[in-house]
């Protein structure tokens, strides 16, 4: 795809992503692509299309498969002189990124869509969520330290997520200090 094609295609997603799941907005298709690209930097046989468009599509899976978006897409992508076999292989791949991602376009999206859960950045993230799940402090700092252990597939996923993991596990180390600290000082005078 040029750079036309895929400017087309971000086109298409921008609605679908700014706000559909409450969320996510734009910039995060953007630095999903980013990401994306980073982690699958340097990999061997990787088609370059079928990475941005597994990237761009990531966190759209649900809306594609809905009755008559898959077939719109499909004719969408067609349109844009997308392979079939590529547009195959992006709704087949939808799916497996958080269990069974296979080749290594869908490997460096996995990795991309964990290094989001990671460090500053998801610990902002996780805050958010954590909210609007009506989260206790112990709750977060345990969904913390659960996020930063996740697997990624790649070494440059891995490379990537280094730094990241360790911020966010200092952070989820010093939520559960200061929460208790003033908990046993509660204790201690009797409140609890």
């Amino acid at each position: 795809m040029n750079a036309a094609a895929r400017r087309r295609v971000l086109e298409y997603v921008r609605p679908l992503a700014v706000g559909l799941d409450g969320m996510t907005n734009y910039g995060d298709v953007e630095r999903m692509i980013s990401a994306a690209e980073a982690v699958a930097n340097g990999a061997a046989d990787v088609d370059h299309d079928l990475l941005f468009l597994l990237a761009v599509f990531s966190g759209q899976e649900k809306w594609v498969s809905r009755m008559g978006h898959r077939s719109r897409t499909e004719l969408f992508l067609a349109s844009l002189g997308v392979r079939r076999e590529t547009v195959r292989a992006l709704f087949r791949g939808l799916g497996r990124f958080e269990s069974t991602p296979v080749g290594p376009e869908e490997e460096a999206v996995h990795d991309a869509l964990r290094l989001e859960t990671l460090g500053a950045y998801g610990v902002a993230r996780g805050l958010a969520d954590a909210y609007r799940e009506r989260l206790d402090i112990l709750e977060i700092a345990d969904a913390l330290e659960a996020a930063a252990k996740a697997p990624l597939r790649t070494e440059n996923g891995r490379r990537l997520a280094a730094p990241r993991r360790e911020r966010m596990l200092e952070f989820a180390r010093a939520l559960r200090a200061e929460h208790a600290e003033f908990s046993r000082a509660a204790k201690d005078r009797g409140l609890r």
